[in-house]
């Protein structure tokens, strides 16, 4: 009997914890590009060469855009979650682009780092909502927001959840 109550509060949580994924992109992500769309070209980062890197440069690879700031708590607590997608799937072929809304240059650039982020960075260093041509470009009405772009340059994936970019990646590229 214990058994039995302990499956059925454990399927329950489940079912709210899901519910309340959900609730997130409904609340958040109403807005962003769908699945099967062409993804915008937009300048996503920089080469160790100094050159830039467009988005449209990195087609035939997965493609995850994080829109985030270094003042941003909710964008804080999503970098150890990048950290552990860029070290599971950078060498499968993953590419990261972090867009940043940062307007101070040295606090992004120290947030980063600081943290490690070794995948390509890039803030038009304007304000966001008010300056900046990619939130208009993907709809960016919260953040962080992660778009995962197919190899053909198509939206994959549009959320402000991680474990369905987590989700997505393992079916993609393998867990």
């Amino acid at each position: 009997m214990k058994t039995r109550i302990i499956t059925i509060m454990v399927a329950l949580m489940a079912v709210i914890a899901h519910a309340t994924a959900q609730d997130l992109d409904e609340k958040y992500a109403t807005d962003l590009l769908k699945a099967d769309t062409k993804a915008p070209d937009m300048r996503v980062g920089t080469g160790k060469d100094g050159k830039a890197v467009r988005l449209s440069d990195l087609k035939g690879k997965y493609v995850l855009i994080n829109f985030w700031a270094s003042w941003c708590p909710d964008c804080r607590r999503e970098t150890p979650a990048l950290q552990r997608l860029w070290q599971k799937y950078g060498e499968k072929g993953l590419q990261i682009a972090g867009i940043s809304y940062d307007t101070n240059r040295e606090a992004w650039q120290k947030y980063i780092a600081d943290n490690k982020m070794e995948w390509w960075q890039y803030s038009e260093l304007k304000k966001w909502k008010k300056e900046t041509q990619s939130d208009r470009l993907y709809h960016i009405n919260w953040i962080p927001t992660l778009y995962l772009i197919a190899p053909d340059g198509r939206v994959a994936l549009a959320t402000v959840m991680m474990d369905k970019v987590e989700a997505e990646l393992a079916k993609a590229l393998g867990d």
